[in-house]
């Protein structure tokens, strides 16, 4: 009796929309510990209110770095943006049960609003594209996709009406090679997947000439939009109308230069390096700006070669992710803007890396997908008095920051 109306007066005392203004703005560990300190704010947390509030205020705390290829095993390394103080996690997630094969290999293809898109593979030809979320520890792995057409890339995004949806771009092989006995692309095909409905959709062949640069080919995601570099352009998939176009390269462009897309404060990004220097251009409104010029060679730090695989917002400015030429292939974080290095042991395979940011997107909210465990139990979180407390002093700390 007394529970209960000890329990009354504290929803009385603090307003609801006072409690998930707090949650929200919680570490995604403290609000999973939240959950079971009582039905009320498990409730709340499991609201779909609750799920775009936290989402709206999430920043981007992480670097996905693929570390190994080991069959029924996503590991990855979450690095913080702190490049003075840097904190490094290892995270395993188990996909057992979900591989095409026994032995297969998995690319990121991106990440948005804390859903992961991998694309696994093995040398028989077998594959698949798995969304999963860690946060909630549950994935849905999508029907499989055309057999009879080669991979050129993959794209996770979704449009301003909500639609998560992953672009397959795909080509169609001539059965005659050309003058060098190598594939001849005759067309190149575009295939959406709508999470929700259940099929891949096939657009039809495109009008451009997707000439994509070779290796991993994981689009960019930005505002509705997924963007590829190819060797000399860049092509630009609009989510809501689901149509392809080039889209405008910064000018003055020097093919001799290597480039990369990223993504810096939100908006489209592009760094091009060459031994003369480095160039960052950033897109704002409809015109590209540079941001960043570098008249040294960086990708030669202590007398090692490097080249740059990620860019991305860094605590004290834009930074890049640099991996050595030869093995063992270290990773280095060089921040831009304080020019200074930080030197990570962490192996490298060259896969693409992408932030990461957690949520509370459920994916059984999408319908007609299949959602399985992730770990195939649930994980006991403890209530001890020591964590209730832990938990009490995070709410007070973000209610004087809040008040």
């Amino acid at each position: 009796m007394f529970s209960r109306q000890h329990s009354s007066m504290e929803d009385d005392v603090i307003p609801e929309n006072l409690i998930l203004e707090v949650l929200s703005r919680l570490h995604v560990k403290t609000i999973i510990r939240c959950k079971c300190v009582c039905k009320k704010w498990r409730d709340l947390v499991s609201d779909s209110y609750f799920v775009h509030l936290h989402l709206s205020r999430s920043r981007e705390a992480a670097l996905m770095i693929l570390t190994t290829t080991r069959p029924g095993i996503l590991k990855w390394v979450e690095l913080g943006h702190e490049v003075e103080n840097p904190c490094v996690r290892v995270k395993w997630l188990d996909l057992m049960g979900c591989a095409p094969v026994a032995d297969y290999y998995q690319t990121l293809v991106g990440s948005v609003n804390g859903l992961i898109c991998s694309f696994q593979f093995s040398n028989e030809d077998d594959q698949q594209v798995v969304i999963f979320n860690p946060v909630l520890e549950e994935h849905m792995i999508l029907p499989q996709p055309r057999q009879d057409l080669s991979q050129l890339g993959y794209g996770f995004g979704v449009s301003r009406g909500g639609e998560y949806k992953v672009i397959r771009i795909c080509a169609r092989i001539s059965s005659t090679p050309n003058l060098y006995d190598e594939d001849k692309i005759e067309a190149v095909e575009i295939e959406v997947y709508t999470l929700g409905t259940g099929q891949w959709r096939i657009l039809g062949q495109t009008p451009l000439n997707l000439n994509l640069k070779p290796g991993p080919n994981s689009g960019v995601f930005v505002n509705s939009h997924v963007y590829w570099l190819g060797d000399d352009q860049i092509y630009d998939f609009d989510l809501n109308t689901e149509t392809f176009e080039l889209f405008p390269s910064p000018p003055g462009d020097n093919r001799e230069s290597e480039k990369m897309l990223g993504v810096l404060k939100g908006r489209l990004s592009r760094v091009s390096w060459c031994s003369l220097g480095l160039e960052v251009w950033v897109m704002k409104e409809e015109s590209w700006s540079k941001e960043i010029t570098i008249q040294e060679d960086i990708c030669h730090l202590s007398g090692y070669g490097f080249r740059p695989v990620c860019l991305f917002d860094g605590l004290k400015g834009a930074s890049i992710l640099m991996a050595s030429l030869e093995g063992p292939y270290e990773l280095i974080v060089h921040c831009l803007t304080t020019n200074t290095n930080l030197h990570l042991k962490i192996r490298y395979y060259g896969d693409p890396i992408r932030t990461y940011s957690p949520s509370f997107v459920k994916l059984s909210s999408f319908g007609l997908e299949r959602v399985d465990a992730m770990y195939g139990r649930v994980r006991k979180i403890s209530t001890s008095l020591f964590l209730l407390i832990h938990i009490f002093l995070q709410i007070v700390i973000e209610l004087i920051r809040f008040c």
